[in-house]
């Protein structure tokens, strides 16, 4: 009986171990994302308009919507549209977006450990 239970007890930490390991974060989710979008703007099959409005859409459905990103978002599309339009130099403007989007992670990461590192006031 006590080999039963040991035998239940590995193969549940086993499977326990193995779920835990193959998932994905949300931050990987929207890298491997990005990647793949970024490879269909270079290969010119949509614009960098329509690689904006994608990645947009697809933070917003994996983080959920704020100001943060909305003001982010609206800037990166209206600045991917002045550059698509042969106002402003591409890769001006991707660098630009670049540096705003990495901006958005690290106010996004702050807030993590802001929220995680709460401490309770003494009673």
């Amino acid at each position: 009986m006590k080999k039963v239970i040991l035998l239940c007890l590995a193969i549940t930490l086993t499977l326990t171990a193995c779920a835990h390991v193959n998932r994905t974060t949300p931050d990987q989710e929207f890298e491997a994302y990005r990647t793949q979008v970024r490879s269909q703007r270079d290969a010119r099959t949509i614009t960098a308009v329509e690689e904006q409005e994608r990645l947009r859409d697809q933070y917003w459905r994996l983080y959920g919507k704020d100001s943060e990103s909305t003001g982010h978002f609206a800037y990166s599309v209206s600045l991917m549209r002045s550059a698509q339009a042969g106002d402003f130099p591409m890769s001006e403007a991707d660098a630009l977006v670049a540096a705003r989007e990495q901006e958005l992670f690290a106010l996004r990461m702050a807030s993590r450990q802001a929220r995680s590192s709460y401490e309770y006031p003494p009673n």
